[in-house]
């Protein structure tokens, strides 16, 4: 068996990875550590150029005049990449270090609170909180307001600055206490400390059953595909199998992505005996690296329990990215694939993980389609019903817009009056080209 270096499919936001069989390590290629070419930004400059000129997916499109020597960092040369290739909104670098946090030991350095600004800019509306942080021991949820941080309304912050430079939140210090007052789900205002630290990162945020009108129908909240989303997937699985569940309502709408192998697993494990076996993707390289071009089968190497489904109802919204819509454009020749929200990201290309001496480099060198050969939704999958996501209730509340869209759909076979008003959702705004930046503290 060809063994494959680890690739990721990342939006904006995130990244994903494959290999013959569903590679579980974390290395990829290496485009070199040598200590002489590390030395000095320059000659490391022209290292990840030659690459470029090679492997890169949309290399054809290069700037040839380019002066990769002109750059203060790989980071800048890959804007400039980005800047004059039509398609490429996506590829990127990270430290090392960076790397293993996010993507291997899945730690974040923070309070483990996302959110964003309200309409009002009065406030900061809760999007998620990881498990273990301290924002979620202080009683943060989601659906929450964030009024004030350290004394200053956050109209003060977005008045004078302090928000848009993220000064509000504190120094990036460890053991940093920040003063929180907030509005909960209820409507009653609190007040706490909660302090920066490294936390774990939970990629399940919520698991629920339902009783539908076609039997239990379980909800899944899954934000990114990294490395302990294996186990994290295998538990949700587990209680759904033990639950005998019949649908399944699958929260995507802010996961950027991540490895492909992950996004394998969630996907067999949805199809089950619907996919197993079957074409799940098929990579398309360069033409410098055509004779690299393979398909990829829907596999349990990771996975457990399959649930054997016919259809899922996929939540999404403009963030859903990259692996998110591998999941739902792969699974879509063999079962019913539901899209309810908003229109997705749109990122049908991938990049291999390579090591460029201290740093991690996600440039694009691959684009997948599916079973039926389509992979072309740069501007997103298609919407089947929409729902707005108005970040009011916490995750399982089916108040909340898309689950109840859902739901209904289960229920009804069809979308809502409003679900069918496909006009008056507008598309959310993806926070940021980096998977480090989500507008996370």
């Amino acid at each position: 068996m060809l063994t494959r270096p680890i690739f990721i499919l990342i939006s904006t936001a995130t990244l994903l990875l494959s290999a013959c069989g569903g590679s579980s390590t974390n290395e990829g290629g290496v485009i070199t550590t040598d200590l002489n070419v590390c030395a000095n930004q320059e000659s490391t400059n022209i290292a990840l150029w030659d690459y470029m000129k090679d492997d890169y997916f949309w290399n054809k499109q290069l700037d040839l005049s380019t002066d990769p020597t002109q750059f203060s960092s790989i980071n800048e040369l890959l804007a400039d990449v980005r800047s004059t290739v039509e398609l490429d909104r996506f590829s990127f670098a990270m430290t090392e270090q960076e790397y293993q946090d996010s993507y291997i030991n899945s730690e974040f350095f923070g309070y483990g609170v996302s959110s964003q600004l309200n309409e009002a800019q009065n406030g900061l509306k809760i999007r998620y909180v990881f498990d273990t942080s301290n924002a979620a021991k202080m009683g943060l949820t989601r659906g929450a307001v964030i009024r004030s941080l350290n004394g200053k309304t956050i109209e003060e912050a977005v008045e004078d600055g302090t928000y848009q430079s993220n000064d509000i939140w504190g120094p990036n210090e460890d053991g940093y206490l920040a003063t929180v007052t907030w509005t909960d789900t209820n409507g009653l205002e609190r007040s706490g400390e909660m302090s920066r630290s490294k936390t774990q990162t939970n990629t399940v945020f919520a698991t629920d059953i339902y009783t539908t009108n076609m039997g239990k129908a379980g909800y899944l909240v899954f934000n990114s595909f990294v490395q302990r989303s294996a186990d994290d997937l295998n538990t949700a699985f587990d209680f759904f199998k033990k639950e005998d569940i019949s649908e399944l309502v699958l929260d995507l709408r802010y996961n950027g992505g991540g490895y492909i192998s992950i996004a394998r697993q969630l996907a067999s494990q949805i199809g089950g005996s619907h996919v197993l076996g079957k074409n799940m993707i098929n990579y398309i390289y360069n033409d410098n690296n055509s004779s690299s071009n393979y398909d990829l089968s829907f596999d349990l190497v990771d996975g457990k329990e399959q649930l054997n489904l016919s259809r899922v109802v996929i939540l999404a919204t403009q963030a859903t990215a990259s692996a998110s819509e591998m999941v739902a454009n792969s699974l879509s020749p063999y079962i019913d694939v539901k899209i309810v929200g908003s229109k997705t990201y749109g990122k049908p290309v991938g990049m291999s993980i390579n090591k460029l001496c201290d740093h991690r480099i996600f440039a694009i060198n691959f684009q997948t389609t599916n079973a039926t050969g389509f992979g072309d939704y740069f501007d997103g999958l298609p919407l089947d019903c929409a729902a707005e996501d108005t970040i009011e209730h916490n995750w399982g509340d089916q108040r909340d817009p898309l689950l109840k869209e859902a739901l209904y759909l289960i229920d009804n076979n069809s979308c809502s009056d409003v679900g069918m008003n496909l006009e008056q959702t507008s598309r959310s705004k993806v926070l940021s080209i980096n998977p480090l930046n989500r507008n996370t503290m």
